[in-house]
């Protein structure tokens, strides 16, 4: 296969400076035997849709601050992406855009292999993420608590919303936060360079997983995707080390 007939994947969103996806994506579609392309754009809606068409591309990962926004460019959604309000991963078939979102059901995957009581889950922090979060959650039949600082609307069809200051550090608490929160019951799910817990990491490897699922007729194994996730999170940490002790020996 020529490299002008390879398959591109894109991601679409901005800053892409910390993603992982680039790296864990390739690496698992070669060893599946899925050569591809993917490819970083960070342009505008007009242009995403025309790269969407092109016959190379067979679909993409959607991330901040785009997944609400690319709705209108999907010719249908799918029953997880209406539920979450917005899309993460889109493929296409038959020459139509569809868009999903594997943001909630991949964090949930990894949340049941930990082995973690989904009876009752808070959720902190009411964006996008969340309610693709809580959508998920809802489908495992947990009693949902969505806390943030103003109501949207959305919450009253998952569980039930209060303010950010009641929340308190008695059950299993997902976190979508920009800023640390502290509990022995909280999950993390945001990062960067550098600070990518585990549960970041699994969240995006089993979400990744659940997109190829949707773009090859094979892929590899969910423990092998998260395998080979947290190898790429290891040697980004890594350089980022290297990188902080390179700049002190110049001072």
């Amino acid at each position: 296969m020529t490299l002008s007939r390879t398959k591109i994947i894109y991601i679409w969103g901005n800053p892409l400076d910390f993603s992982l996806s680039p790296f864990f994506q390739e690496h698992c579609a070669i060893i599946s035997g899925n050569r591809i392309l993917y490819k970083i754009f960070r342009g505008e809606a007009e242009d995403f849709l025309q790269l969407l068409k092109n016959e190379r591309c067979i679909g993409a990962n959607v991330t901040i601050p785009h997944k609400i926004d690319v709705l209108s460019l999907c010719d249908e959604l799918t029953e997880t992406a209406k539920a979450a309000g917005s899309v993460n991963t889109i493929f296409k078939s038959n020459g139509r855009i569809f868009g999903d979102n594997t943001d909630g059901t991949g964090l949930v995957k990894w949340l049941k292999i930990k082995g973690e009581n989904l009876n009752k889950c808070g959720i902190l922090g009411n964006g996008g993420s969340a309610r693709s979060i809580a959508a998920a959650l809802f489908e495992e039949h947990s009693e949902i608590t969505i806390f943030g600082r103003t109501e949207k609307g959305w919450e009253k069809n998952f569980g039930i919303f209060r303010n950010l200051s009641e929340w308190k550090d008695d059950f299993l608490t997902i976190s979508t936060l920009p800023f640390a929160v502290e509990g022995r019951n909280v999950i993390t799910i945001g990062y960067s360079s550098g600070k990518i817990s585990i549960d970041a990491r699994m969240m995006l490897a089993f979400q990744g997983w659940l997109g190829a699922k949707r773009w090859f007729v094979e892929t590899l194994p969910a423990e092998k995707f998260a395998e080979i996730t947290e190898l790429h999170a290891n040697a980004q940490l890594n350089q980022g080390l290297i990188l902080n002790l390179a700049n002190k020996n110049e001072i």
